[in-house]
């Protein structure tokens, strides 16, 4: 059975097409070879420094919190309901302000989460981290009668100090206190949609591999090679079909000679069966 074609130009154009194919079968198989970048060491290393621990405060000096007290009072319920656009820009920092204006505040397009709230005095607020300058904290407001919503919502806020005002920073919704589900279920916030709590000291760890999927590179390995040799075979018929083509015409060239042969001898001397010579007279 012929695997390659008669014809040479049919030949040349396998060989070239031998040629690409090898080219990709190059780059596929540099692509299966090349090994992943290794993950770092989970572990610390023996000569690492010690951890440093982020110390926060929650130490707010009493005329700081009234003065926050106030700003609140002032911002929560303007801001959150649209009941003062405008109150709630003069007592906004410059992050909660960030890319918006007072016109767009103004038309209902701002970064604060709307929501009614019950009562006038907001003076719950926990402390998660202070500074001269700033204080992070934790915001509980219940709804007020006859409101859209009969959820309870906690507001995480920072508040920072600007020409000794206190202003809010910034303010969003990390929990939502729902009525309770046939599950029992009523709250709703990030920490319901993260990740689960960390393993205890006395639960296995998962185990550890050193070396990454080496079962899934070898697999991986051993399907290029199959690949790339699959590739390889037509394109070494093609190039012996080309060494052999030029051996032939070279052994062909050398074989021809370029003089005639000499005429036979018994040319001019034959006669015909009439008996007189050829090329001679008759009488």
């Amino acid at each position: 059975m012929r695997v390659l074609p008669s014809s040479p130009r049919a030949r040349r154009r396998f060989f070239r097409l031998g040629v690409v194919v090898l080219v990709v079968a190059a780059i596929a198989g540099a692509a299966v070879f090349i090994r992943s970048p290794k993950q770092p060491p989970r572990a610390p290393a023996k000569n690492a420094p010690p951890a440093q621990v982020v110390k926060q405060s929650k130490h707010v000096s009493p005329a700081d919190r009234r003065a926050i007290d106030r700003t609140l009072d002032r911002f929560i319920p303007a801001a959150l309901d649209d009941s003062s656009p405008a109150t709630a820009w003069r007592l906004a920092g410059p992050d909660l302000k960030g890319g918006t204006t007072e016109s767009q505040w103004r038309h209902g397009t701002s970064p604060i989460p709307f929501y009614q709230p019950r009562g006038k005095t907001f003076h719950n607020w926990t402390t998660i981290d202070a500074g001269p300058t700033y204080v992070d904290f934790n915001l509980l407001v219940h709804p007020r009668k006859g409101a859209k919503t009969s959820a309870s919502y906690v507001f995480a806020g920072s508040m920072v100090k600007r020409g000794g005002r206190w202003l809010v920073n910034g303010l969003y919704t990390t929990a939502i206190f729902a009525k309770p589900t046939k599950t029992g279920q009523h709250e709703v916030g990030p920490a319901d949609f993260g990740a689960g709590p960390a393993a205890s000291s006395n639960e296995a760890p998962p185990p550890q591999t050193s070396g990454g999927n080496v079962l899934g590179q070898t697999w991986l390995l051993a399907a290029g090679g199959v690949v790339l040799l699959a590739l390889l075979f037509p394109l070494g018929l093609g190039v012996a079909s080309v060494v052999r083509e030029r051996r032939s015409r070279k052994r062909y060239a050398q074989s021809v000679t370029r003089e005639l042969p000499p005429l036979p001898r018994s040319y001019g001397t034959s006669q015909p069966p009439g008996g007189a010579p050829m090329g001679g007279q008759q009488h």
